[in-house]
């Protein structure tokens, strides 16, 4: 279990980045990783609670919205 809450120690983190690097033969995870799933942001995203994703998640939205909003300026 987690020391904090929501975060990965840092013996979890590790386990996890290995299994991406090598995942077991015949586990989802290897089929994952063959069909071209990028792990590396599925486990980075594991390092960070919840609050911290949610936190992203809301600037990457506000960035799309500043995006739309200068491509109709461009298309006016």
């Amino acid at each position: 279990m987690s020391s904090v809450a929501g975060k990965l120690t840092a013996a979890e983190q590790k386990r996890l980045y290995e299994l991406v690097l090598n995942p077991p033969l015949g586990s989802k995870v290897e089929a994952a990783k063959n069909y071209g799933v990028d792990l590396t942001l599925t486990l980075r995203s594991l390092t960070l609670t919840p609050t911290e994703r949610s936190q992203e998640m809301e600037s990457a939205l506000l960035l799309m919205e500043e995006i739309q909003k200068a491509a109709l300026r461009i298309d006016r």
